[in-house]
C-alpha cells in the first residue's frame, strides 16, 4: 500500500510539474508577444471575458489554427486582433455571423451588439480545440482559494515528501559506506597473525633439539634422567657423526 501511494504521488508530481511548466511557458509567451506567437500555424489563447458564454468561460484556454480567407465560414469561432474603438490592440475570440465583400462580421454569443467589421489580415486563426487541462490550471491560477488548496498545498506536501526521501537515501548511503569500511578494520588483527607464527611450538622444538648437552642436567633431576639423557644425546651424536661422515 505504501509503495502504491508513493507511485501515485510521484506520478501526480510529474504530471503537475509538466502542466505547470507548460502553462507558464504559454502564459509568459502570450504576455511577451501579445498573443502573436504561433508554432506550426497554431496558437494558444485564453478567454478573459464572458462574451462567449456559455460556449467559453473565463479562464478557458484553446488552440487556434491559421486559416485561409476562403475557408472562413459563418458559425466559425475565430481569433482576431481589434483595430478600432474599444477593441483596439485586443485579442478577440468571437463567432462569425456573416461575410460581406472583403469584411467579416463577428459577434460574441453573449453580446447583444455586433463587433466592428474586420478584415482577413486581422485574423489569427480559427478555434480548433479546447485545452481542458490547461483551462483547469488557468482557472485555478485565477482563483486564490482554489490555487492555495489544489496547487500550493499539494505541491508543498510533495516537496516535503521528496526532501524526506532524499534525507533517508543519504542516511542509507552513509550507513552503507560505514558498513563497507568496518570489515576492513575487523580484519586488521588477522593481518598480525603472521607475526605470531615464529612463536609457535615448531621453532621451540628445533631449539630444544639443538640445545647444548650441559644445559639438560641442570633442569632434569639427576636420579631420574641420568639413564635416559645419554641415550638421547647418543642418538644426536650418532646423527651428527653420520652427517659429518657424509
Amino acid at each position: 500500500m505504501k509503495l502504491l501511494l508513493k507511485i501515485i504521488f510521484k506520478t501526480l508530481k510529474v504530471l503537475s510539474t509538466v502542466l505547470v511548466i507548460l502553462a507558464l511557458i504559454i502564459i509568459i509567451s502570450q504576455r511577451v508577444t501579445n498573443n502573436k506567437l504561433r508554432l506550426f500555424g497554431y496558437g494558444v489563447y485564453t478567454v478573459i471575458s464572458e462574451s462567449m458564454l456559455p460556449e467559453y468561460e473565463i479562464g478557458d484556454m484553446f488552440l487556434a489554427k491559421e486559416i485561409k480567407e476562403e475557408d472562413i465560414n459563418v458559425g466559425d469561432d475565430i481569433v482576431y486582433i481589434g483595430e478600432v474603438d474599444s477593441y483596439k490592440d485586443k485579442v478577440i475570440t468571437h463567432r462569425v455571423i456573416r461575410k460581406e465583400d472583403k469584411t467579416i462580421i463577428t459577434k460574441g454569443i453573449n453580446n447583444d451588439l455586433e463587433d466592428p467589421p474586420i478584415q482577413y489580415k486581422q485574423v489569427y486563426g480559427r478555434v480548433s480545440a479546447r485545452l481542458l487541462a490547461l483551462s483547469l490550471f488557468s482557472k485555478l491560477m485565477n482563483n486564490n482559494v482554489l490555487f492555495y488548496l489544489i496547487i500550493f498545498v499539494p505541491f508543498t506536501i510533495l516537496i516535503f515528501l521528496d526532501t524526506k526521501d532524499l534525507f533517508k537515501e543519504k542516511k542509507k548511503d552513509d550507513e552503507n559506506e560505514e558498513n563497507l569500511v568496518t570489515p576492513v578494520n575487523n580484519t586488521e588483527p588477522v593481518t598480525s597473525v603472521p607475526s605470531t607464527v615464529p612463536t609457535t611450538s615448531t621453532p621451540s622444538i628445533v631449539q630444544e633439539t639443538s640445545a647444548p648437552a650441559p644445559a639438560v642436567p641442570n633442569t632434569v633431576p639427576i636420579t631420574n634422567t641420568q639413564t635416559t639423557v645419554p641415550a638421547t644425546f647418543a642418538t644426536v651424536d650418532n646423527n651428527t657423526e653420520v652427517k659429518e661422515n657424509q
